[in-house]
């Protein structure tokens, strides 16, 4: 009996969901950063065994509030994954919020919930965990909660034992070898959109897409151009940096983590362009994929 399902991660901004997902599939798929809303796509990871498939979709943090369109598109990815989940897992952080966010999406949700405790070193001590497992069973209506931590690997196989049980009988939607559908390209520019994460401080990141806009195949070395877009002349003077000394150190560390990945030599060439407002402008937001 083989089993499959899709699973929806859903959490507020923070919660983990990225690295929980890189911690279940054992690889650095999913870029991480502490910077709230590092996440903006929905995002699979394949899972897969001799005796199941599951299919993980991180998605962006919950916004209460949407600022801008990029962030409604980023909701709307929420959504979307949601429409075709066969379980949904909530990710919450050590410190189990109690917010009005998760409400309408647990009153509209017909499959099964699983809910992950995330970073339970929050928690200070044994009673003050077994109280809040019980408030989230009670708050979520599901048995099925585990107090994890996603960074430290605990108690993760747990959540994917429970998930396979949940799973339907199915056969696998990927082949086995399949870690993610999405295409080198895409992981490539997000890449470096972590180490502009890292490197940045501000609204520099938030302001900040990537694209690769050519991706050349060679034996012993890829060729790599990327342009990141900015909305802003300042914005790009500071990605630039001093006689382009900030753009070099984006440079080698995104090249570096991008060889660590696709274990071969590349070289990175980064062009930085200004896009006037583009986290607001419909037609520049499908250019980049957020709107379809």
């Amino acid at each position: 009996m083989f089993k499959s399902a899709f699973i929806t991660i859903v959490g507020l901004p923070n919660a983990g969901k990225s690295t929980f997902l890189n911690a279940v599939l054992g690889e650095r798929l999913v870029i991480t950063n502490p910077k709230a809303q590092t996440t903006r796509h929905r995002i699979k990871g394949i899972l897969s065994s001799d005796n199941y498939q599951l299919v993980f979709s991180d998605t962006p943090g919950i916004i209460k509030e949407a600022a801008y369109k990029l962030q409604s598109a980023m909701s709307s990815a929420v959504d979307q994954s949601l429409e075709d989940a066969d379980v949904v897992l909530f990710m919450l952080d050590g410190q189990y919020p109690k917010s009005e966010e998760f409400n309408s999406y647990i009153e509209n949700i017909k499959v099964p919930i699983v809910v992950a405790l995330n970073k339970v070193d929050l928690i200070q001590d044994q009673e003050t965990l077994e109280k809040t497992l019980i408030e989230v069973k009670e708050h979520f209506k599901t048995d099925y909660v585990f107090a994890i931590s996603a960074k430290e690997k605990f108690n993760i196989d747990g959540i994917v034992s429970t998930l396979v049980s949940l799973a339907p009988e199915h056969p696998a939607f990927y082949d086995k070898d399949i870690l993610t559908d999405e295409s080198t390209r895409f992981l490539v520019s997000e890449m470096i959109r972590e180490h502009i994460l890292s490197f940045y401080r501000k609204e520099i990141p938030y302001s900040t897409e990537v694209t690769v806009t050519d991706y050349k195949e060679h034996k012993n070395l890829d060729k790599i151009y990327a342009t990141i877009y900015v909305e802003r002349d300042s914005q790009k003077s500071i990605i630039l940096g001093q006689k382009g000394m900030a753009i070099k150190k984006l440079g080698i560390a995104s090249r570096e983590r991008i060889e660590q990945f696709i274990g071969k030599k590349v070289f990175l060439s980064l062009t930085v362009k200004v896009r006037k407002d583009w986290r607001k402008d419909d037609t520049q937001l499908k250019n980049f994929g957020y709107i379809k």
